[in-house]
């Protein structure tokens, strides 16, 4: 009942205040049914496709925006990564195939809870350098996770399981974010320096800028974090036989998988999008005389998840897309007035970018402050370089998953509840602000 009375009048009530702020009716409809369906995500009033069906139904009625721009998360590379991460998924379960995987985390010595998550995040990390696509390393590295979360006793509903996923999801996509290729608002950040103010980001100068406090000691955090909630026992010791000789569709399988590997790690040189590759690795796998994925292996897919996915994307490209949201943003800045402090006035700034992510989603936050940082260099006295870099504070700190599609990627294959990420990233955040925000800033001066 509760519920039901929330879902129905919390549009209605942002609707009747915003009506005094803004005058435009498809401004006023838009802003509403953004701020509705973050509400929705992140409360689970209703279902998440449920939500998700109703922010991609409205625009249309109420001609928003065009269906290229509503309905274009059903287009992008995300959502069929995801598609095809799940039949990927599903063809290493069926050729048995994933407990060959976890021989990686078989012989830790005297294994513990603790031991293990550091050994995973580290694993997460590195495989940020060699995979360039973060939503392609959550396809890789979920079904990864389940296997070894299993083959050490863990059932779903336990601690210890929900924290080996939490940790291979977050270690692979945080702190990547200090890590110019390895995730897609880096690269919106790195392309719109060069084209807006033919400045280039260099790989080195990016690493040395924003690894330390935001890739090493944030990942130290993220393990604190979820080893204090999630904290287990492994049941069992990973044992599995090494001597065993591969199967033609285990053989199979891991060609296809060593194959799209290549071709996503050397897309700088051929261009081929990442969906494209999974796609192809799929229908492969799918081809009736293969058939390693079956035809009772489509209706297996969580569909719901999908529509989610592409809701989230819609999202990032509506905002993008609206004049009002980027005036409104542009009007914001205008009224910041300096502190005495240069320490504070990089928190306040950086906390301003961070939190305008939760409407306009990570990946938009460089599409539309990059092109304001000569404004926001006069305003605060930073350099643009440092601007530059502050917005790397700003996209690497998330509030909630739908802020980021690899985290909805990686919830969508993990099966895991939302609210268990929600705990950690919205301590992590708060952590974020407090301390690594400061840390971040003397590092930056260190590096003058």
């Amino acid at each position: 009942m509760i519920k039901n009375v929330l879902f129905i009048f919390t549009p209605i009530f942002i609707y009747l205040v915003l009506s005094s702020f803004i005058e435009n009716t498809q401004d006023l409809i838009l802003i509403t049914l953004i701020l509705s369906t973050i509400i929705f995500w992140a409360t689970n009033v209703v279902p998440l496709y449920f939500s998700s069906l109703i922010f991609l139904f409205v625009p249309i009625v109420f001609s928003i925006s065009s269906k290229e721009v509503v309905f274009s998360g059903f287009s992008s590379s995300a959502f069929w990564l995801v598609f095809a991460g799940m039949l990927i998924a599903t063809a290493v379960k069926n050729v048995q195939l994933n407990d060959r995987f976890s021989l990686i985390f078989a012989n830790i010595r005297n294994l513990t809870y603790l031991k293990l998550l550091i050994y995973i995040s580290i694993f997460s990390i590195l495989f940020s350098f060699i995979m360039p696509s973060s939503v392609v390393r959550i396809v890789l590295l979920v079904p990864l996770a389940v296997v070894v979360a299993t083959n050490l006793g863990f059932s779903e509903n336990d601690k210890g399981y929900i924290g080996i996923m939490l940790t291979f999801i977050l270690s692979s996509t945080l702190p990547a974010f200090t890590v110019l290729t390895a995730n897609v608002p880096n690269m919106i950040l790195a392309g719109l320096t060069k084209e807006v103010f033919d400045y280039e980001i260099l790989f080195s100068q990016y690493f040395i800028s924003n690894f330390l406090v935001l890739g090493l000691l944030k990942n130290i955090v993220i393990v604190s974090l979820i080893y204090y909630f999630f904290n287990d026992t492994p049941k069992k010791q990973i044992t599995i036989e090494k001597s065993k000789a591969y199967s033609k569709d285990e053989k199979i399988v891991l060609a296809v998988i060593l194959v799209m590997l290549t071709f996503w790690m050397s897309d700088f040189m051929h261009k081929i999008s990442p969906s494209i590759i999974a796609i192809v690795g799929v229908l492969f796998l799918a081809y009736p005389s293969i058939n390693i994925i079956k035809s009772k292996d489509i209706n297996t897919i969580n569909f719901s998840s999908l529509i989610y996915v592409a809701a989230i994307i819609s999202l990032g490209s509506l905002v993008a897309s609206n004049s009002y949201i980027k005036t409104t943003l542009f009007e914001a800045i205008n009224q910041f007035e300096p502190f005495e402090y240069e320490l504070f006035n990089y928190m306040a700034l950086t906390s301003i970018m961070s939190f305008s992510g939760i409407v306009i989603t990570q990946p938009t936050i460089p599409a539309i402050f990059t092109p304001l940082a000569e404004q926001l260099s006069q305003i605060s006295g930073f350099s643009l370089d440092e601007i530059f870099m502050m917005q790397v504070a700003a996209f690497s700190n998330v509030f909630f998953p739908f802020q980021a599609p690899p985290l909805i990627v990686g919830l969508a294959l993990s099966q895991i509840k939302q609210k268990y990420m929600l705990k950690i990233i919205l301590f992590l955040a708060l952590i974020s602000i407090v301390f690594l925000y400061p840390l971040e800033y003397l590092w930056l001066t260190l590096l003058r």
